[in-house]
């Protein structure tokens, strides 16, 4: 019995060492998206009350597609329950005949402070003719955050008309 009390080495082959490392990388990026998930949401949860405010609703742009083929209005909005920070998503009734823009496109606060912005309708590159005359066209603008996921109540609904007409001249009767 000279063996005994004498502990026996272990090596582990570096196989086996790759093998562990891949079954702890795993988990650990499994809990590291799963947190960040988890970090979103509760951030989104933080006011889930909150609404928008808008001065103006609906916001009505009218120009003349024979001139900058644009135009634009401007409009301001408070969140009721502060909101940190925002960002502002456009749509558009008609994408490949008008734009819709907003600038700025972000603040680092909402809140019972008015935030103004310029909302910009505009005729798209493929209509930059009289081929977006019309007043059908409508949009909307919607304040977002914590998370570009999280869009907060009450959206801005924009109404679209494109002329042709240089102006609406007064008739002279001789």
């Amino acid at each position: 019995m000279a063996n005994a009390g004498k502990c026996r080495s272990f090596t582990m082959s570096t196989e086996t060492q790759r093998r562990s490392l891949v079954r702890l990388i795993v988990p650990i990026t499994l809990l590291a998206v799963i947190s960040l998930g988890a970090g979103y949401y509760f951030a989104a949860a933080k006011n889930p009350n909150a609404t928008v405010q808008w001065s103006a609703n609906p916001l009505m742009i009218k120009f003349n597609a024979s001139g900058s083929f644009s135009g634009s209005a401007s409009d301001s909005f408070t969140c009721q329950g502060r909101v940190s920070p925002v960002t502002l998503q456009t749509t558009s009734s008609q994408p490949n005949i008008i734009s819709i823009t907003v600038t700025p496109s972000s603040f680092s606060t909402c809140s019972s402070t008015p935030d103004v912005v310029v909302v910009k309708a505009s005729c798209t590159p493929a209509f930059l003719n009289t081929n977006c005359d019309g007043d059908q066209y409508t949009g909307t603008v919607q304040v977002c955050g914590p998370s570009p996921y999280t869009c907060l109540q009450s959206v801005l609904t924009v109404t679209v008309a494109v002329t042709t007409k240089p102006c609406p001249c007064p008739v002279i009767s001789g």
